[in-house]
């Protein structure tokens, strides 16, 4: 389809005649990641999961193999998850299945 179809917000280009590679490399590898002492730090598993007090939550493929930080926030049972400095996910635990 990319090279086929072409739409209509693109000007009815095809979206491989818009597509440009990144001009910034990945760095391979990364350097380490570190978190703060005070970080729960859970690794990524190869479905994209983490598990946290017994539940599985998914917060995505991209970052397998990598430690995420779980900081608490204000919110009674919100957690936000990091990567390295971004912010990439937040859990409910109000919300656990």
């Amino acid at each position: 389809y990319n090279f086929e179809r072409p739409h209509e917000a693109l000007g009815l280009a095809t979206p491989a005649s818009r597509y440009q590679p990144s001009s910034r490399e990945f760095p391979d590898p990364l350097p380490p990641i570190e978190y703060n002492s005070r970080d729960i730090v859970r690794k990524v598993q190869g479905k994209g999961e983490i598990s946290f007090h017994g539940c599985v939550f998914k917060v995505g493929r991209a970052f397998t193999g990598y430690p995420v930080a779980l900081r608490p926030t204000l919110t009674d049972g919100l957690f936000d998850v990091y990567f390295c400095h971004q912010k990439i996910y937040t859990i409910n635990m109000n919300e656990k299945t």
